[in-house]
């Protein structure tokens, strides 16, 4: 099966893929960053997990696919105390049934004040 690379719009671009596509299958991961300035956004963790979902949203529907079609998700949290805040919010996204779902406590992020990072499989429409 070939590997694509495929992405949303975004203004602020880094070396990494935004999203891949490998057969019916696609692998992106969503962070708490604004896409035109790429600066991170929000001061707390209920603010980051959305701008995280809403990123995330954004690039499956480039991708022709959605939220309710995501199979796997991993989420990266930058303490324990950030849990219920991130599911306040995650679970918002998904009012009838969750994907699976693992979630992993980090110690460091590689920016500053980032507290969540959301790595997505979902399957085109």
């Amino acid at each position: 099966m070939a590997r694509i690379v495929l992405g949303a719009p975004r203004k602020k671009t880094g070396k990494n893929a935004q999203a891949v596509r490998v057969g019916d299958l696609i692998f992106t991961v969503g962070s708490p960053f604004d896409w035109e300035t790429g600066d991170l956004t929000g001061e707390n963790i209920r603010e980051q997990t959305r701008q995280t979902m809403e990123n995330i949203r954004t690039t499956l529907e480039a991708c022709g696919s959605s939220l309710d079609h995501i199979d796997k998700c991993t989420v990266f949290v930058a303490n324990r105390e950030a849990v219920t805040g991130m599911n306040e919010v995650y679970y918002s996204y998904f009012p009838e049934s969750t994907p699976v779902r693992s979630c992993i406590l980090v110690a460091e992020f590689p920016t500053p004040k980032m507290m969540v990072e959301i790595e997505v499989v979902a399957h085109v429409k």
